[in-house]
Parts: structure tokens; C-alpha cells; sequence
């Protein structure tokens, strides 16, 4: 398997994918390709679209969730959010989610802190860092689950110096919400995705060949 796979083209169907520390799926969504560049890699996730997310089988609902092996299993959903363009510059520990109604009023941002993508030949995975920022049609932006990331640093799924360069990366996208730059641009509440095919969820959902 070579390390280097091509880019995607526009209007192809993918997925986007999470792992934890030991490599295991805990999250996959199919995605159709908004753009696939050097500066941006963007992909379109809208209502409805069929996926598979993690139901926690010890959660305590209020508690923040214990991303613990054998505690959680992968089920088939919809997703219902919202419609979401999921905005990521290459190499960058973050991306950011443009959101909309069902109607396409713009919703504002979702800033999620994640490990750098790996361009896989299904799509991209990456591994999420816990911490996240809602963002307001009018910036006005708050944290969430900071719990979750302490509670990780706790028990050892991330060691203090992980989780204080991620509370890092997320001052720095505080900053540019603040700033209204890069991706807080008004530009990308805009972008037009009404005539992408809906993506659809691959036979090879589950393949880590790409790991071995």
C-alpha cells in the first residue's frame, strides 16, 4: 500500500472517519468532496445522511462521556445535526464545521479540535482531541466539552503535554474567530452545495488495511 494516495475530485463520494488511541473506529461518516486542494480540503455532510456513530454503553447522561476500550459500540444513524460543510487546512490539528438548518439558514461555526488528517484511499481519518468551540452567526463563540478533555488527560488517553498543545490550538482558533479570519470569513457561510450528490456509506466502512 503506498503512503501517498491521489486527491479526490469534486462531487466524489468518501469517508471521513475517527479513530482513538488504539486504532479502533469509533465514528464514520460519508461525505461527498467540495474540494479537495492544497490550502483547503472541504466535504459536504448533509442531513439525513446515513452513518455510524458510537452509542456509549455505560454513559450517565449530564457526565461527560468515558471514551474507555469495550464501552461503546458502533451503530447505524442518521445524522441530524445539522447540514454541515467540514472546513480543514492539511496538517492543521483542527477543522471547521460551516453550519446550516434544514431550510440553509446559516447556523454559525463548530470549531473541532482533531489530529491531522491521513488522506487514506476510502477517505480521511483522523483521531479527535475532545475539545470543540460553538461559534454563533455572530461569533460569539463558548467551549464545549472541556470536561471530556479533562477527563481524558485523567485517565491517561492523552498525556499533559498533548492536552495542554491541544487547550493551545484552541486559544488559536479563538483568535481567529475573534479576528473574523480564515475560515470565520463570511465567504464560506455562502458556499453552494445543492447540486453535490448525497455521499452514501462504502462497502469498506470498516477496511484498516491502510494500517497494517
Amino acid at each position: 500500500m503506498p503512503l501517498f494516495h491521489p486527491t479526490f475530485e469534486p462531487g466524489q463520494s468518501i469517508l471521513y472517519r475517527e479513530l482513538d488511541e488504539h486504532g479502533v473506529l469509533v465514528d464514520v461518516k460519508p461525505v461527498t468532496v467540495f474540494e479537495d486542494a492544497a490550502e483547503t480540503i472541504a466535504l459536504w455532510l448533509p442531513l439525513n445522511t446515513r452513518s455510524k456513530n458510537p452509542v456509549f454503553l455505560d454513559h450517565t447522561p449530564g457526565a461527560p462521556r468515558r471514551w474507555l476500550p469495550g464501552n461503546k459500540e458502533l451503530q447505524d444513524a442518521e445524522w441530524r445535526w445539522a447540514e454541515i460543510l467540514i472546513l480543514i487546512r492539511p496538517r492543521q490539528p483542527r477543522a471547521t464545521w460551516v453550519r446550516w438548518s434544514d431550510t440553509r439558514e446559516f447556523l454559525g461555526l463548530y470549531v473541532n479540535m482533531q489530529s491531522p488528517l491521513f488522506r487514506t484511499p476510502i477517505g480521511f481519518d483522523t483521531r479527535d482531541h475532545q475539545l470543540d468551540i460553538l461559534v454563533d452567526s455572530d461569533r460569539a463563540w463558548r467551549w464545549k466539552d472541556e470536561d471530556e478533555l479533562a477527563s481524558c488527560a485523567r485517565h491517561g488517553r492523552l498525556s499533559r503535554e498533548e492536552a495542554s498543545s491541544i487547550r493551545a490550538e484552541g486559544k488559536r482558533a479563538v483568535e481567529d474567530i475573534e479576528q473574523g479570519v480564515g475560515y470565520f470569513l463570511q465567504g464560506w457561510a455562502r458556499s453552494e452545495t445543492n447540486e453535490l450528490d448525497k455521499p452514501e456509506m462504502s462497502s469498506r466502512w470498516d477496511d484498516l488495511t491502510m494500517y497494517a
